[in-house]
């Protein structure tokens, strides 16, 4: 009971320390300001509101945000493991094109692809790791599993963990199926970092296969400098990361002096 009452706070202040939660309480800042007078401190915080939101919708900004994160590890060039593990990163819950059945989402789905490559080169057993954040809703993992089936994957082949609501839960229990065995883990190039370092907490040897990356490494263009919801949106995934980061080593480093 305590975990979960734990989970959902941080949850939920999690929500308003990244974009758009962040932006959204600048603007209550803001209009509390404005309600008790103190116009020059909510026109500053209205300007620094909206620059920031411009800059945080630019490309430019986006890749400098993910760049760190994406560059961190490279995609190898063969694979070594026992088990092949997929992090899950979403699910549309009813989809009409799958008859109302869950379906992976963009992410999940990018993440699935490079476990099929991989799964076709080593064939080894998949994880996928994922479980129930809403209710009345199938696990991810069920999801993941169900999609890699319809690729061609054994149903034998793949490992469900369907109880992990974050990250460190997916640690948590990968280590229970694998234990000392050396894995193979894939997530999105940008989470790759936050994840190697909690898995390798958990004692778990990992060799990191990123996938779904978002730099698209062209040159910059006019569009490159307008505003785009898609460019916001991977600005706010790189900070949400920085943020687990830290979130980490200062758990990290509590349990240490503990």
């Amino acid at each position: 009971m305590l975990y979960k009452l734990i989970f959902f706070i941080s949850k939920t202040i999690g929500y308003f320390l990244v974009p758009p939660g962040f932006i959204v309480l600048l603007l209550i800042i803001t209009l509390l300001l404005l309600f008790l007078k103190k116009l020059r401190a909510a026109k500053i915080l209205l300007i620094f509101t909206l620059f920031l939101t411009y800059l945080l919708s630019i490309e430019p900004v986006k890749d400098m945000l993910l760049n760190p994160l994406e560059n961190r590890f490279n995609f190898p060039q063969s694979f070594s493991c026992n088990y092949i593990v997929v992090l899950g990163g979403g699910q549309i819950y009813h989809s009409k094109a799958f008859t109302n059945k869950p379906a992976p989402s963009c992410s999940t789905l990018k993440r699935l692809i490079v476990a099929l490559k991989v799964y076709k080169s080593i064939k080894k057993p998949i994880i996928v790791s994922g479980g129930l954040l809403r209710q009345n809703a199938y696990p991810e993992a069920y999801t993941m599993k169900n999609f890699l089936v319809r690729l061609g994957v054994g149903g034998n082949m793949i490992i469900e963990d369907n109880k992990s609501k974050n990250t460190f839960e997916n640690a948590l229990f990968v280590k229970r199926i694998v234990k000392h065995s050396k894995i193979c883990l894939i997530t999105s190039a940008y989470h790759m970092p936050r994840s190697m370092l909690i898995f390798k907490s958990f004692g778990i040897k990992a060799q990191p296969v990123p996938a779904d990356y978002r730099i698209y490494h062209t040159s910059y263009g006019y569009y490159s400098f307008v505003p785009h919801i898609g460019y916001f949106r991977d600005s706010s995934i790189a900070i949400k990361e920085y943020i687990g980061i830290a979130y980490f080593y200062l758990i990290e480093r509590f349990f240490k002096k503990v």
